[in-house]
């Protein structure tokens, strides 16, 4: 879409239609999306252990074309180290990636600012996971924390933090929010004319009572 609403606005209007979706927190900007961006879900499920499969798969999935998408890296919460960094910032850059979702930790996060790629995730680290860390299934649905992601699932990012919109509802929920967002927007420039609260608020109010189910 031409306009993509901030993701306060998309977790709002969420909320109106108790729909879930958040993922801050866990997950905070290390490497902050300079403007609301949107992508679709590419998933990649790990596992921590001592024996696997490597990251053949992952790799094969960050050669490829990522065009427009997000990659969301899931599984690695346990792991002993950063699973994520300039390495693989560089890698998907390279290939078209919009964003990278890390359940997990990041490291190299000066050199992941000028690759330019935004990363968000759960904490940081400075030693690797020491060959502990496997892909095990790509595109398949995984879950960061209690919301469950679908390859293909919308993700909406920004500074303040990021939050997925199911592809059933997405393009219906990111209309609504910009329309919210312009209630805001409204209210916004009411205070900065001198108008009090108490009668700026009702641009916000009425955008929230158009949006309700």
């Amino acid at each position: 879409m031409a306009d993509v609403p901030p993701v306060s606005a998309v977790a709002d209007v969420a909320a109106l239609w108790d729909l879930d979706g958040w993922l801050t927190p866990p997950l905070e900007p290390v490497v902050p999306a300079v403007v609301p961006t949107t992508g679709r879900a590419r998933t990649v499920r790990l596992e921590v252990a001592d024996q696997g499969p490597g990251m053949g798969k992952a790799f094969e999935l960050l050669s490829g074309d990522l065009s427009g998408q997000v990659v969301v890296w899931t599984g690695v919460a346990g792991a002993p180290g950063a699973t994520w960094g300039e390495i693989l910032s560089v890698a998907a850059a390279g290939c078209g990636a919009v964003g990278v979702l890390v359940d997990g930790a990041v490291r190299d996060v000066d050199d992941m600012t000028e690759v330019g790629v935004p990363v968000y995730a759960a904490r940081r680290a400075v030693v690797g996971p020491n060959g502990t860390v496997h892909a095990v299934e790509v595109d398949v649905p995984v879950a960061i924390g209690d919301v469950e992601i679908r390859p293909g699932d919308t993700i909406v990012l920004d500074s303040s933090g990021c939050i997925r919109a199911s592809s059933g509802v997405a393009d219906e929920l990111l209309a609504a929010a910009v329309a919210y967002a312009e209630g805001e927007g409204a209210l916004l420039a009411a205070l900065a004319a001198g108008e009090p609260l108490t009668t700026a608020y009702l641009h916000k109010k009425q955008a929230v009572a158009a949006l309700r189910r």
